[in-house]
């Protein structure tokens, strides 16, 4: 596969990531990485002004994925921290009403 090729699926496969991640599709987005990550390691290190022009792309829509998923991180863990206080709640009550 020429670098051009090789560029225009990595560009390709980097909107798949960011249309998953979109729907929340975590797993698919995970998947598309790892079909992904052994393209970028082929990429040589001259490429033309448009190749770069869509390595940066690629750069810019990574930032904003891994922006997204530290986010979304955040917000599972908390909604997570609250379901267990809500667990432990119920257990609370539950042992009281047997008395």
């Amino acid at each position: 596969m020429n670098q051009t090729t090789l560029i225009e699926r990595l560009l390709s496969l980097t909107h798949a990531i960011e249309d998953a991640v979109a729907l929340a599709n975590w797993p698919e987005a995970a998947r598309l990485t790892e079909e992904r990550s052994p393209l970028l390691v082929s990429l040589s290190a001259e490429q033309d002004p448009a190749a770069l022009e869509m390595i940066r792309m690629i750069q810019a829509i990574d930032a904003a994925v891994l922006a997204n998923a530290q986010t979304t991180q955040i917000e599972l863990q908390a909604e997570y921290r609250s379901a267990m206080a809500r667990v432990d709640a119920a257990g609370q009550y539950q042992q009281v009403a047997q008395f």
